[in-house]
């Protein structure tokens, strides 16, 4: 035996039970709400909280993710915080806040397109020479 006692294999069985009823009721909610001719966004709200759900309780009681809290706290954080900063740097680059210097802020503006060049590329020196040979 592997030291669980008869009443906790009963009690896991019953949540995996439980949990697989559960995707079962879910996936027949999420059959329905196709049929419901919902408009898209509120559609695609409804069915992407069903998914979320449905993964969530896969990963939770399945994969024993319902025991690792604070590695999954810890993933979690790291994950919002990196989501953060990848939404923040081109907010930065927007508001000038972080600067770029651009490779292609050095070609002449001939090579660009003309006109199209951004005026960035103008404060950086764009026509001036850098020591390569021409």
């Amino acid at each position: 035996m592997s030291g669980h006692s008869e009443e906790e294999i009963r009690a896991t069985i019953r949540r995996y039970i439980m949990v697989g009823t559960t995707l079962f009721v879910l996936t027949v909610v999420t059959v329905a709400i196709s049929y419901l001719q919902l408009p898209t966004v509120p559609a695609i709200v409804l069915a992407l909280a069903v998914a979320v759900t449905k993964g969530a309780l896969v990963a939770l009681v399945f994969m024993h993710l319902i025991d690792e809290k604070q590695l999954i706290y810890t993933v979690l954080g790291l994950t919002v915080a990196g989501f953060f900063m990848v939404m923040w740097i081109p907010n930065g680059w927007d508001r000038g806040i972080i600067e770029v210097d651009s490779v292609y802020s050095h070609l002449p503006k001939e090579q660009l397109g003309g006109e199209h060049l951004d005026e960035h590329a103008d404060t950086h020196g764009g026509e001036e020479d850098h020591g390569e040979a021409h």
